[in-house]
């Protein structure tokens, strides 16, 4: 089990409602709002907004305590939390579009079926008018 939470530890329940993500930086604290699709007359709340505080490392330079720096980490939990919701986010994608291209297969094999059953009526009244 990892240190940090998982998005089912921070709170949310179903992941497959999830709709999409952002996150944004402000003032060295990462603001994750999640965006769920809920059922109609669902009560439950659209989206989530989690805040997180970057972590300052301090960073030496060649030894010299003028070199040093300082530099603002994002934390394990948001990159861990963007790693669930990237393979949450791009399992609808890839299952959306999978679903878009059996509809458009579906609807080509009606368009040619009713193409192929036109023709073959028109040959059967064509045999009909000269018997």
């Amino acid at each position: 089990m990892s240190d940090y939470p998982t998005l089912n530890e921070m709170g949310i329940q179903d992941p497959e409602e999830i709709d999409r993500y952002s996150l944004q930086t402000v003032n060295n604290i990462d603001h994750l709002r999640i965006v769920f699709k809920r059922k109609k007359g669902s009560l439950l709340a659209a989206s989530k907004r989690f805040r997180f505080p970057r972590t300052e490392k301090m960073i030496l330079g060649d030894g010299n305590a003028r070199d040093t720096q300082y530099v603002h980490e994002v934390p394990p939990v948001v990159r861990n939390a963007m790693v669930e919701l990237d393979q949450i986010v791009q399992s609808k994608r890839i299952h959306a579009h999978q679903l878009e291209v059996i509809q458009e297969e579906v609807q080509r094999l009606e368009d040619e079926t009713a193409t192929r059953m036109a023709y073959l009526k028109s040959l059967i009244e064509e045999l009909k008018t000269h018997t």
